[in-house]
C-alpha cells in the first residue's frame, strides 16, 4: 500500500511516501519558517522523483498534532485538499503517537515531548511491546512540572521539548531520564506514514 504522509506539527517538515514499511521517497526540512509557502511543492517534488502521481496512491496520511496550530492547518487542509481531488482515504494521527514510531526498537517506557506555548509541553507515555506499540497515557498539555510527575520510571525522552529543556528534566528525573537518539528528536513523515497502516488495513 502506497501511503504519501506529511509531517507539519514543528518547524520541522516531513514529507515522505513509503509502500507498506518500505521507505521510497523522504523529505525533511528541520526549520521551516513557512510550510504554506513550500508544502505543496516539497510533495510534487517528491512524488515526480518516484515518477508517481497523486492517483497511484493508495491512501494519505497526516499528524493531527499536538503541535502548532499554523503548521497543523497547513498540513490538514493540504491533504484534505488532495483526499477531495482524488477520492483517496486520509488518515490522521497524533503527532506523539507518530514520534513513538521513532523508537520502534525501544524496549523501555519512551515519551516524545514537544514544546508548547508559554514554556508548557505536551507529551505522552508508549511502551514498545515486540511490534505492538502500548499507549500508556493520553496526550497531555501542561507544565514541566506535571511531565515530572507522569514519570515514574526509568524513560527514553526525546522531542524538541526534550532538547529544550534537557537540563531541567535531568535535573528533576536523575536516572529516570534517558536520551533518545540523535536521529529521534524531529517528527517524522515515515513514522507517520507508519503509524498510520494499521488504520489503512483494519
Amino acid at each position: 500500500m502506497k501511503i504519501l504522509a506529511v509531517e507539519t506539527a514543528t518547524r520541522c517538515q516531513g514529507v515522505a511516501v513509503v509502500d507498506d514499511f518500505q521507505v521510497l521517497a523522504q523529505e525533511t526540512y528541520s526549520d521551516c519558517a513557512s510550510h504554506a509557502s513550500i508544502l505543496v511543492t516539497n510533495i510534487d517534488r517528491l512524488l515526480q522523483s518516484l515518477a508517481l502521481s497523486l492517483t497511484q496512491l493508495d491512501g494519505l496520511a497526516v499528524s493531527l498534532g499536538p503541535g502548532s496550530f499554523t503548521g497543523l492547518r497547513v498540513g490538514l487542509s493540504t491533504m484534505i485538499g488532495f483526499r477531495f481531488a482524488t477520492q483517496l482515504p486520509l488518515v490522521t494521527v497524533s503527532t506523539l503517537e507518530a514520534m513513538a514510531w521513532n523508537v520502534k526498537d525501544e524496549s523501555r517506557q519512551i515519551c516524545p515531548i514537544l514544546q508548547a506555548s508559554r514554556g508548557d509541553v505536551y507529551w505522552a507515555l508508549f511502551r514498545w511491546e515486540q511490534d505492538r506499540l502500548l499507549r500508556l497515557s493520553d496526550d497531555k498539555h501542561g507544565t514541566l512540572s506535571q511531565l515530572i510527575d507522569s514519570i515514574d520510571e526509568l524513560t527514553i525522552l526525546f522531542g524538541e521539548g526534550w532538547v529544550a529543556y534537557t537540563k531541567e528534566l535531568k535535573n528533576m528525573l536523575g536516572e529516570k531520564a534517558i536520551s533518545g537518539p540523535e536521529e529521534a528528536m524531529l517528527p517524522s513523515a515515515v513514522s507517520v506514514a507508519f503509524c498510520s497502516l494499521s488504520s489503512f488495513y483494519a
